[in-house]
Formats: C-alpha cells, structure tokens, sequence
C-alpha cells in the first residue's frame, strides 16, 4: 500500500521550485509508505509517490513508475491477479523488469487502455499521466477501498490519497464547504464525490476522472463510469451453483478470495473479532498459509463490549497464534489526541478510536492483516436490512407476527420519524431513516444553519440508489446499497485511515466483487433464514464442522466500543474543550442544535438522548480546531 501525489500545471517549469513546494504534501503521506519516497518532474507537472513493499521488496517495483515512452503511474493499491494479467501481455510481447502489481498494471493500461479496468481483481487508486498526449487519469476500485481526491487550482489539478496532503500544498482549499458539513451530521461521514472542502472532490468508486491539458490551463475534466450496480444485475444468470450445491460454490469462491489475497512476499495475518466474518476469513487463511497465522483482536475494559474472549476460544479452535491487545481509559485519550492526523476530515464513526489502536499494535508484528469486512453488506447481517424488509411492502412475510402487521409497523415507524399519514414514503425514504435515524420532516434538529436549505436526505440515497430501480427484493436492494454507501464512504475509511497511519496493509476478501457479485446474485435464502431470521446462512454452514455451535451461534455484537463512557471518562475533558470552542462562535457552520438553550444544555440533553449527535459535534469541532493550525 501506498502514497500518490500529483500536481499538473503549465506553471511547473522549474524542478527544484516544484519540489520544494510539493514535499510537505509528500511528507503527510510518509506512514501510507515508509518504505520508500520518490518524485519525477517534468515540465508542467510532477509526481511523488510513498511505498508500503509489499509484493517485489526490491527497488525495481519503486514508483513513479514509466514505460520510457511517455507514460507515468503512481499508484495505491494490491492488483490480486496481476499474475494471470502478467502472463496475458507476456504472451502478447510485453517484457517486465519487475516482478510486482504496479508494472502489470502499467502494460495493462498501456496495451488495453481503460477497458483494463474492468479486468483488475482487486483496490486500487491510481494516477496515470501521458505527458505525450498531454493527458491524465485517476481511477479508483469499485467498492472504494482506496481513497483518492483531487482539486482544479489555478490553471492546473493536484490529486493525493487524502485530504491532509492536499492541504499541505500552496494555496490549497480550507474552506468548509456547507452541503458537506450537512451530510456529515447527518450521516456521521462525508460520501464521496463530497469532501469537507468546497472545490475538493474525491473520485468515485468504480469510476475514473480523464483530464487535458494545454500549455495554459487544464482544459477538459470528465468522470465516467466504469462499474456499476447495475452490471450486476444485467449479467443475465443466477449464481452458479453446481446442480443447487450453493454452499459448495460458496466455499470455492471465499476460498479463492482468501487464496489472493495471501499473496504476498511478506507474513500476512488476521483480524479476528469472532463474528462470524473474521471468523471465516481466518479460517480460510488458516488452512491456506504456508505458515502459522497470527490473528489478532481489541479487548475493552468493559466486559459488555468485549469481543476478545471469544476471539481467543474461536483462535484455539483454528489453531492460530493468536495475539489479544486490551484497550484502557489512557489509550483511549492518546489515540483522540492524535486522531485528526489520522483522519483527514470530519469522521464519527466511533470505532475508529479501537481500529486505530488495533492498527498500531498489528503494524508492530506484520505488514498485512485480513480482514471480514464485507460479510454483513452481502450476509443481509444488519438489523437495518431486516427492518427495511419488514416495513417495505415487497418484504418476504417472515416469522415477525409479534411485531404486528406491517401497516401497524409503519404506522409505528411514522410516528417515531415524524412522517404525517399524508406524506408518501417510498424506499429510500424508509432507508433514509433507517440508517440516519432522521426523516425528511425531522431535519431541522441538525445543528447547522439553515439545515433545510439543503437538500433531503432522502433525495440523497434516492440518487445513490438509481443503479437499483429494477431490484424488488429487499434484502439485496439493502446489500447492494450498503455496498454503494455505508462501504466505501465509512468502513472502507475508518479501515485505510487507521492501518495506513501505521503502514499496515488491510486486505478484504469478503468485497472481492466477483465473490459479492455471486452472493448478491444467489437465492435470498442462502444467504437470510426467513424462519429463524438468521443471516449468513452460508457463511454459518460452512463454519459448522470448523468451530463449536456456542462460538458460532451467539448473538452479534460487532465492534462496538462503550462510548457514553468514554464521553464520561477519558474523553470528558476533551467534550468539555470541544463545546466550550462552540460558545464561542467559532466553529461556523455548526450552531446550538434545535431545543437547546446553550451548549451545556446540548451536552446533557444529547448524552442522555442522542449521543450520535453529540458525538458528531464533538468530531466536528476536534477536527476543525486541529485542522486548521
């Protein structure tokens, strides 16, 4: 994993001048990539790049990486079948001099052009300039595991894995910009194409931004589409399945994905929480290793949230070598203080605190860990999906009668979210309120000026869900959606954030898209027991002769840190500083929330009322104060 800078611009035309402004850029990205740090000039633009080694440790795999014809990349990513792709162009002529990802994809580029996208398995980000044709382009894997923003500046574009190192360069954008700031209140993070900055876009995932340029100014900047959801769906077949044998076609395909992404010429090893995800992921690549595994999982203090025994019971199980961290009261306050370096903006999703420290202690033993991020987007593993499926009128009638009929849970659902009977509610307005916990008509508590001015949230994922018209069942539209969403803009980010602070690789093989494309693409059963409301189903089967029925049953839990008392504890006077900076007028966009009468009034109603809200405040505010030095 790795670091890319880039910086077009017909003013570039001294090297050293150039240099010297795009090294404290280069400097933010030094932890994505500690193991080299290069720049390549030419007139017109630059390129700087930080390398994570990880497949080819040698010097030959070093980017900014040229065909010797013109042709530039950097790159941030792990191509997983770069070996199959290598032995395509070799048969076509290609000659390598490397034995890494970043060439393949190089020649693949070069010889396939953008076509070659859609034959990458794997994340990626990455810039390709042809200072020939005088044009670039920055693309970004389908599911958004890799991040990449960019902004127009003067008569030119800069781009950087994140917003830190764009910051850092001359004259760049600090300006909170309103829409985003709305979004992250509301949804806790900021979706892509956004950024906290007006004038900042990150590139879409499954997209790719193409750019000119002349001898003045970039000339021509357009975002296509190279993936969507909707490929899916128009592939035309169900899951393959072997006569029915759904579980053995699962078992090959998770394998497979495990297999790939054990590649490495360094130890890979395993998160493991002991759900039922990391569970399968370090089962699989306990078997596949050509070593002893290490796994690794985060304790709290509180026995509530503690995941780590049953991490430790099911590691015994599996036979790996397990390695156990507990999160105190003093690691807590130390990770905060350090956190909006690692973060690049406003981001609450609390659970980045625990990662974070994860990272760090797993950085010290390897330089790769897998992870079962994925599982509960195409496992329909999230209470949301199962309330969607209950309320929208194409839900599957499972065995909920103790809920009542599915009008009197609507009527219940309205009341609760303010909707008047009047008022028409469709899917994305249930979805809106199922994951934001606010309807359209309850939009004014948001503690910004003006919330209403912007538009709905539902109209929001009415536009994130276009590519899913033609989906009646519920639970795939709620995986599929989640996929498109939740995925890249949270999880995807609290993950690259916090390993890559540390240089540690995070690797996902449940969001291998070909893998999730077969599962979404499977009966809703194999995936959903309807009559137990059981998720997972496959997933657990496959686990049965692996693990006891104690460790394989208990309920879900996820990781979940205990953060009302953190508020309470180590972080309170940090809540406290954070309030004290909004009395002050100091922290526009953000004002007192609706119902409140000074900020102290807001911390005690929203601590016993909605500390999401509170919470986002305080990340807010944390960020802003920081960000700004």
């Amino acid at each position: 994993m790795c670091g890319v800078l880039g910086w077009i611009d017909p003013a570039l035309i001294d090297r050293e001048a150039a240099i010297r402004m795009a090294e404290p850029a280069l400097s933010c990205l030094r932890n994505r990539g500690p193991d080299d740090q290069r720049f390549e000039w030419g007139p017109g633009w630059i390129l700087g790049h930080t390398r994570l080694a990880i497949i080819d440790l040698s010097r030959r795999s070093s980017q900014p990486m040229t065909d010797g014809n013109g042709l530039w990349l950097v790159y941030n990513g792990e191509i997983y079948n770069f070996r199959e792709l290598r032995a395509e162009l070799e048969a076509k002529g290609c000659r390598f001099t490397s034995d890494g990802d970043a060439e393949v994809l190089l020649q693949a580029l070069k010889h396939w052009g953008l076509a070659c996208l859609e034959r990458l398995r794997g994340m990626f980000a990455f810039a390709l300039v042809d200072t020939k044709r005088r044009e670039l382009v920055l693309a970004r894997d389908r599911y958004g595991v890799k991040p990449l923003a960019y902004e127009l500046h003067g008569a030119g574009i800069r781009f950087a894995s994140d917003l830190n190192a764009l910051r850092s360069l001359p004259g760049a954008s600090r300006e909170v910009d309103s829409e985003s700031a709305y979004l992250f209140m509301a949804l806790g993070y900021i979706p892509a194409p956004h950024s906290i900055h007006r004038g900042v876009r990150k590139v879409m995932p499954g997209h790719y931004v193409r750019v000119r340029w002349s001898d003045s100014e970039v000339d021509d900047v357009r975002e296509v589409q190279y993936w969507s959801m909707r490929s899916l769906q128009d592939n035309g077949r169900p899951a393959d399945s072997n006569g029915g044998d759904y579980l053995g076609e699962f078992e090959r395909r998770a394998a497979d994905a495990v297999r790939c992404r054990l590649i490495s010429d360094v130890p890979v090893g395993a998160l493991l929480s002991g759900g039922i995800d990391s569970t399968l992921v370090t089962s699989f690549s306990e078997k596949l290793a050509k070593y002893q595994l290490q796994s690794f999982t985060m304790g709290f203090d509180d026995a509530g949230f503690d995941e780590a025994p049953f991490a430790k019971a099911v590691a015994k199980e599996l036979g790996t070598s397990h390695n156990e961290f507990q999160m105190h009261d003093a690691d807590v306050e130390a990770v905060w203080s350090d956190m909006w370096s690692v973060y690049d903006e406003p981001f609450a999703d609390s659970s980045a605190i625990p990662t974070t420290l994860l990272s760090r202690h797993v950085a010290h033993n390897v330089k790769v860990a897998l992870t079962g991020d994925g599982g509960d987007e195409v496992g329909c593993g999230y209470e949301w999906h199962q309330a969607l499926n209950r309320l929208d009128p194409l839900g599957t009638a499972c065995g909920d009668g103790t809920l009542g009929s599915r009008s009197e849970r609507m009527g219940r659902f309205r009341k609760r979210h303010r909707i008047p009977e009047k008022c028409s509610i469709d899917r994305a307005g249930i979805w809106s309120a199922l994951r934001t916990g606010l309807s359209d008509e309850m939009l004014s508590i948001l503690p910004l000026a003006d919330p209403l001015a912007q538009q709905p949230l539902s109209e929001y994922f009415r536009h994130w869900s276009r590519d899913l018209s033609d989906v009646d069942d519920c639970f795939k539209w709620a995986g599929e959606m989640d996929l498109l969403t939740y995925v890249p803009d949270d999880l995807m980010v609290k993950s690259d954030r916090a390993s890559m602070s540390v240089g540690l690789e995070l690797r996902s093989p449940l969001l291998d898209h070909e893998l999730t494309a077969w599962l979404l693409r499977s009966p809703v059963a194999a995936r959903f027991d309807c009559e137990s409301s059981v998720s997972k189903v496959l997933q657990r089967r496959l686990l049965e002769p692996r693990i006891s029925a104690t460790l394989l049953n208990r309920p879900k839990q996820g990781f979940t840190p205990p953060l009302q008392e953190w508020l309470a504890g180590p972080l309170a006077e940090r809540r406290a500083e954070a309030l004290a900076r909004l009395e002050s007028g100091r922290l526009d966009p953000i004002v007192l929330p609706y119902g409140c009468s000074s900020w102290a009034d807001c911390d005690r109603v929203m601590r016993d009322k909605n500390t999401d809200f509170l919470w986002r405040i305080i990340c807010f505010s944390e960020w802003l104060e920081q960000s700004s030095d």
